[in-house]
């Protein structure tokens, strides 16, 4: 009922680390070819598993020049220096009523681009290089009038005192600039309006990090100075073992792995790799860097603890998968980490057949993987947890006298599959399992092999409480994760 093989490891090979690559970089990027776990599992998912989103970051302005009360728009990584819409089209307005008229010479000679009636907000940069009228009355009225225009456009509903709005000759600290507090006359004549950026403000001093214990970390949002360090600390954990697991800052609680009760949470829904970042939605993992950590020694296996949410999620899982009498205790969850040749033809088979569920299948073991949070797999070639791990399933290696031939043999039945685990001294593996046109039977030995314009056989014995899911295809299956007694 297993695959077993020889011994075979695939690793995954990534660039070099490198410290003073950026770490904010760690956007949540997951392909079609990761684990998203939320097959069948939609009713057990709460907002629990949905990290908050990062805080924004406005580089160099931290209020619209406009209003001086919202912090200014930012998008994929491009600041604006206004709030909104309304706050833009003032802006607009005022650098607008300074351009030339469309076809003079001026406009045509120095190559300025007209504003369109309606514009997208602009970035700061944008606003450098917008143009400015050749008459110094009309510059000095549009850009000295921004308070004007956004009490204009918000009549008639009453608004409450707020800060005047800065000039667009003003610095963004507050402080008019002595070269353009008024755009006086002699600059009104130029081809741009510039806007002053503030001297940046010093960094705040940021805690040691965890790994090293010599260097700042990177940022105050991130434990480790660098990539090199945040490696480490998802390999080896924190040099300071007594410091909680999730903030790394304050000593642990007697008897528990974190600081107090909003770590302990933190924890529940925390990356399975790093431990110190919230898992990205129905992902296990934080994002791109924990990713490629992740797949540089694959096969891998990584400990939900209990009271996770992925523990919680396969454990709910088992146990209404369980068919008859009282599901045993399972002692350990351990979410899979495969390398993508395995996962890369699966999502193909996947996206060409359909009809993707989970099913379970037991096997047995020769070794301690998955027991005392032992995560090291065996070079034992009987031991058949540890070969399906390295090699995923394979067909090839399947008993040819099964009762419906040489295939990979399933069940939508916890206890079924449990029954091939040695009575639970083996291992229990969930994984996902690609249906594609089921043909099912009645009887054993009904058919041999897939029976043509099928791609799998479902013999469901006893109203589904021994169920067989008999798959032909190495692509048409993949661990997802390890279940031990």
């Amino acid at each position: 009922m297993y695959a077993s093989s020889s011994l075979q490891g695939y690793g995954a090979t990534s660039p070099d680390d490198d410290d003073q690559r950026d770490l904010s970089d760690n956007e949540y990027v997951f392909g079609d070819d990761d684990d998203d776990d939320n097959l069948d599992f939609t009713e057990d998912v709460s907002p629990a598993d949905i990290p908050p989103a990062p805080a924004p970051y406005y580089p160099g302005v931290t209020t619209c020049i406009v209003c001086q009360q919202r912090p200014p728009y930012s998008k994929n990584g491009k600041s604006y220096p206004t709030c909104g819409n309304t706050c833009a089209r003032v802006l607009e307005e005022a650098i607008g009523n300074a351009t030339p008229p469309r076809g003079t010479t001026r406009g045509r000679s120095r190559g300025i681009a007209h504003t369109p009636s309606r514009p997208p907000p602009l970035a700061l940069s944008d606003v450098s290089q917008a143009p400015q009228s050749t008459s110094p009355t009309n510059a000095s009225s549009s850009v000295g009038n921004l308070a004007q225009h956004t009490a204009a456009l918000r009549s008639p509903r009453p608004v409450r005192p707020r800060p005047r709005p800065l000039a667009l000759g003003a610095d963004l600290s507050g402080q008019a600039s002595s070269s353009t507090a008024n755009l006086n006359r002699s600059q009104a004549n130029t081809s741009t309006i510039t806007l002053h950026r503030p001297a940046p403000a010093p960094a705040p001093p940021t805690d040691p990090c965890v790994v090293c214990q010599t260097r700042p970390c990177y940022s105050a949002n991130y434990v480790t100075c660098g990539l090199t360090c945040a490696e480490k600390l998802c390999r080896q954990g924190a040099a300071d073992k007594t410091m909680c697991d999730y903030c790394h800052r304050r000593p642990k609680l007697a008897g528990h792995n974190q600081c107090g009760k909003a770590c302990a949470d933190n924890a529940k829904v925390a990356c399975l790799l790093c431990k110190s970042r919230p898992k990205f939605k129905r992902f296990h993992l934080c994002g791109k860097t924990c990713k490629s950590f992740s797949v540089k020694i694959t096969p891998l296996i990584l400990e939900a603890p209990r009271g996770h949410a992925t523990y919680e999620l396969v454990e709910s899982k088992f146990k209404s998968g369980w068919k008859v009498n009282t599901p045993p205790a399972i002692r350990n969850v351990y979410k899979i980490i495969e390398n993508k040749n395995f996962l890369q033809p699966y999502d193909r088979y996947k996206k060409t057949v359909g009809n993707e569920v989970f099913r379970y299948h037991g096997t047995t073991r020769r070794c301690t993987l998955g027991s005392n949070g032992n995560t090291q797999l065996c070079s034992n070639a009987q031991c058949a947890l540890c070969c399906i791990l390295k090699t995923s399933f394979k067909t090839s290696l399947a008993n040819p006298t099964g009762a419906f031939g040489p295939g990979i043999y399933t069940s939508s039945a916890a206890n079924k599959a449990y029954s091939y685990s040695s009575g639970g001294t083996g291992a229990v593996l969930l994984t996902k399992v690609v249906l594609g046109k089921v043909r099912t039977v009645n009887a054993w030995n009904e058919v041999m092999s897939c029976p043509p314009g099928f791609h799998s056989v479902v013999f469901d014995r006893q109203n589904g409480q021994l169920n067989e899911t008999i798959i032909y295809q190495d692509d048409a299956i993949r661990p997802v994760f390890l279940i031990t007694f």
